[in-house]
């Protein structure tokens, strides 16, 4: 299958153009089927229609989306869908264990998610933070809950990750879990990345939450922004802006439940 080119988009910052892209690109090389797990029975039309719909519907919306300073815009990309087989295990970009730098996300995974019905997926800037977001519907409570259990030990296995990749230089990011807002089930991890020898620091924040039969991951990071003027203003300070993450969390968790 022919990779999909988009054209340049007039103002928008350059991480949403090529992301925007790399998840068009995920979405068709899906069809080709994942490797791993095995796919959940077919769901009947109607019921595929209705996971599709619950699944773009748990993505948190731009008008309930507040922006991380400095940065003063909200910018999503506008969500990808799949069914059935063609839903792929959450990948790096979604994942509790932040980027490790030879596993970057220039392509689909290779893992069809178990039990997955359908997914939705989309990438976008919310003022000074990259936001990244991935939900799925599954054929039950309790895939969904197994779906959580396996998330957790790739937050717990994170730093043997990075240990084990000879591309990456330095040490392992410091985890910290954390608890996610009420009425929803799951956890959140804050990864610290110390660099140039402790002069500076950055971090990587994810949640992954579930409500029913359906869990919403969620990954952002500091970010260059975009003004209202269209300027395009470098990456703040590496560290995200403490009141916004609760914020953006909080309304994550009530867009779920």
């Amino acid at each position: 299958m022919s990779p999909v080119r988009f054209p340049p988009v007039p103002a928008a910052p350059r991480l949403v153009r090529v992301l925007a892209a790399l998840s068009t690109a995920l979405l068709v090389a899906g069809c080709a089927g994942g490797t791993g797990g095995e796919a959940s029975a077919s769901p009947s039309p109607t019921d595929t229609a209705t996971a599709v719909e619950r699944a773009t519907a748990a993505l948190l919306p731009q008008d309930r989306t507040p922006a991380a300073p400095p940065g003063t815009l909200v910018r999503p990309v506008e969500p990808l869908t799949a069914q059935g087989s063609e839903v792929s295990a959450p990948w790096a970009q979604f994942m509790v264990c932040p980027i490790v730098p030879s596993r970057p996300d220039e392509g689909p995974a290779t893992d069809t998610e178990p039990e997955a019905l359908a997914g939705a997926w989309a990438f976008g800037v919310a003022g000074a933070a990259q936001l990244d977001q991935y939900a799925i519907v599954y054929a039950d409570d309790d895939a969904a809950r197994a779906a959580v259990s396996r998330a957790r030990a790739k937050a717990d296995d994170c730093a043997a990750l990075y240990e084990d990749n000879p591309d990456f230089f330095g040490d392992p990011p410091e985890t910290t879990l954390g608890a996610v807002p009420d009425g929803v089930d799951g956890f959140r991890v804050r990864a610290l990345f110390t660099h140039d020898q402790a002069a500076s620091r950055s971090e990587a924040i994810s949640t992954v939450m579930r409500s029913g039969d359906t869990v919403h991951y969620m990954r952002f990071a500091p970010s260059g922004y975009e003004t209202p003027s269209g300027e395009e203003v470098p990456s703040p300070a590496g560290l995200m802006d403490p009141q916004w993450t609760e914020q953006v969390i909080a309304a994550a968790a009530q867009n779920l439940a």
